[in-house]
C-alpha cells in the first residue's frame, strides 16, 4: 500500500466521522460569540433590557473599541486558546479511535511500513486543522460584515489570517505529545485528561519569566491571550519544533514496536 493511499484511508475514516461536523460546530459557534459579545457591546441599551449585558461584562469590555481590530484580536486569542482545545481533541480521536474500537489489531498488521500509519494520522490532522482555521477566518469575515464593524484594512486582514495559521501550527506541534499518550494508553480518556492539564500548565507559567519556554504558554503568548507586553524570541519557536519532533518520535518508536495483538 502506498502512502498517499494510506493518507486518503485516514482521510475517509474522518469524512464519516461525526467528531468532525462537531468540531465544525465548536468554532462556528466560537466565532459567533466573539460576535455576539461585539453586538451586545453595539447595543448596550437593548442588551441591557432584555438581561444580557450585567455590570461585570461591561467592565470586562469597557474602552475597548468596537471595530474590526477589536473583533480580530478576539477572534485570534480565541483561537489560540481555542485552537489548542481542538487540536488536541483531534489527534486524541484520529490516534486513538483504533485502540478505543479494538481496530488497532488490524491496523498493524498489514503489510506497510508502521511509521507511515503516525506520518498519514498527523497529515490528517492537519488537513483537519487547516479546514477549521479558513473556516474561522471566513465566518469571522461574514460575522464582521454583518455587525457592519469598521477599520478592517488588507494589512489587518492578512496579519490575524497569518497568526491564527501560526496558532494553528504551533497548536498541532503541541498536540503531537497528547496524540503519544493516546497511543500509550490505547484510548481518548486519558489524552484529553493530559490536554486538560496542559491548559492549565498553560496559565500557571503564563505570566512568568518560564513562559516563553513553556509550549503550551508560548502559544497564549503568540495569540495575545497572556497581555500586549509579552514577547517572543526565536528561542519559543525552537521550543514549539522541539516538541513536535519529540512527540512525533515517542508515537514512531510505539507503533514500530507494538505488539499487533493490541
Amino acid at each position: 500500500m502506498r502512502f498517499p493511499s494510506v493518507v486518503a484511508t485516514e482521510l475517509a475514516k474522518l469524512r464519516r466521522s461525526k467528531v468532525t461536523w462537531i468540531s465544525l460546530a465548536a468554532y462556528t459557534f466560537m466565532v459567533a460569540m466573539a460576535g455576539f459579545f461585539m453586538w451586545m457591546m453595539m447595543n448596550p441599551g437593548m442588551a441591557e433590557r432584555i438581561g444580557l449585558l450585567g455590570q461585570k461584562a461591561k467592565f470586562a469590555f469597557g474602552g475597548e473599541s468596537l471595530d474590526w481590530p477589536t473583533f480580530l484580536t478576539f477572534i485570534v486569542e480565541m483561537g489560540g486558546i481555542g485552537g489548542l482545545i481542538m487540536c488536541s481533541i483531534i489527534v486524541a480521536y484520529v490516534f486513538g479511535r483504533e485502540y478505543a474500537e479494538g481496530t488497532a489489531k488490524n491496523m498493524l498488521a498489514l503489510p506497510i511500513a508502521r511509521n507511515r500509519f503516525v506520518f498519514a494520522k498527523i497529515i490528517v490532522s492537519a488537513v483537519w486543522l487547516a479546514v477549521l482555521t479558513l473556516w474561522i477566518i471566513g465566518e469571522a469575515c461574514l460575522v464582521g460584515w454583518v455587525l457592519g464593524l469598521h477599520g478592517l484594512t488588507k494589512a489587518l486582514f492578512l496579519s490575524a489570517s497569518a497568526k491564527l495559521i501560526v496558532l494553528a501550527v504551533m497548536s498541532l506541534c503541541c498536540a503531537v505529545l497528547v496524540a503519544w499518550v493516546a497511543v500509550e494508553t490505547r484510548g481518548y480518556f486519558a489524552p484529553l485528561g493530559v490536554a486538560i492539564f496542559t491548559l492549565a500548565l498553560a496559565s500557571a507559567f503564563g505570566h512568568t519569566g518560564w513562559a516563553p519556554w513553556v509550549p503550551w504558554s508560548i502559544i497564549g503568548i503568540y495569540s495575545g491571550a497572556a497581555g500586549p507586553e509579552a514577547n517572543l524570541g526565536w528561542g519559543s519557536f525552537v521550543v514549539i519544533a522541539a516538541t513536535f519532533l519529540i512527540g512525533t518520535v515517542l508515537i514512531v518508536r510505539h507503533e514500530v514496536h507494538a505488539d499487533n495483538g493490541q
